[in-house]
């Protein structure tokens, strides 16, 4: 694997910065299952299949998630077309940080 496993990717995703450093500090297994997907969610980014699980999240309009094995979830929204992912992380962190952020809603 690379030294930055994202880096093949860029040309058709793009990674805040803080997403980048999520991403690299999971377990390598995880960067793996991540990267196993990646050519299948380059191809089909919004849609679901046998064997991408894609989905839009219910409470932000917008953003969308990518699942793996294990439970880690990278999400993500369209940005000028593409998948602009914004944090990966496993689903108990997303969905507090999720949480966190419609309740400081006004």
């Amino acid at each position: 694997m690379p030294s930055n496993p994202l880096d093949p990717w860029k040309d058709q995703f793009t990674f805040v910065r803080s997403a980048e450093r999520e991403f690299l500090l999971m377990p390598t297994p995880v960067q793996q299952a991540f990267v196993h997907v990646f050519p299948e969610f380059g191809r089909h980014p919004w849609s679901a299949s046998a064997t991408l699980d894609v989905l839009p999240l219910r409470e932000m309009p917008g953003r969308w998630r990518l699942k793996v094995a294990g439970g880690h979830r990278g999400i993500y929204r369209s940005h000028q077309g593409r998948p602009d992912f914004e944090m990966f992380q496993s689903r108990t962190e997303v969905y507090n940080q999720l949480r966190r952020l419609l309740s400081s809603r006004p």
